[in-house]
């Protein structure tokens, strides 16, 4: 199966970097797409009593700020490999927002780094790759090294 269209789940971190190779390796067998997507998560509703309206509007410009720069980053990176690249940030839960945006550009492929959280922490936190591979329509590839 060729991959068209490749969603790469990317925040900076070197699981996301190892992510993005592989999904540049992927998408050169085919001439395929890279659409990068960052997800900012919301401030929790339960802090948001303790913060001004003005603090959380300061919060959110940073995070997207922050996200964009990363993003620009990995870009750069796709389209230098002669791929075509294209990014959005997005805000809520990264595995839900992934999936929504992979179902919306029509992806073939989903790309993420895995961090490797064990046990008691993966049971408090959740894991957006095994969230991923568990509900995406799309084939998941978690990328671990």
């Amino acid at each position: 199966m060729a991959f068209k269209k490749i969603v790469v789940g990317y925040d900076g971190s070197q699981y996301a970097n190892n992510a993005l190779k592989k999904a540049i390796e992927v998408a050169k067998c085919s001439n395929g797409e890279v659409y990068i997507v960052g997800v900012i998560k919301p401030i929790d509703f339960g802090i948001v009593d303790y913060i001004t309206p003005t603090e959380i509007e300061e919060y959110e410009k940073e995070e997207i700020s922050k996200e964009e720069k990363y993003l620009k980053e990995a870009i750069k990176i796709v389209k230098e490999s002669g791929l075509k690249a294209f990014y959005k940030v997005l805000e809520g839960d990264p595995s839900e927002e992934i999936m929504s945006y992979a179902d919306e550009v029509e992806a073939d492929l989903i790309v993420v780094g895995h961090r490797g959280l064990g046990g008691f922490k993966r049971l408090l936190l959740g894991s957006t790759s095994s969230e991923l591979v568990k509900y995406a329509k799309q084939t998941v590839l978690v990328v671990k090294s």
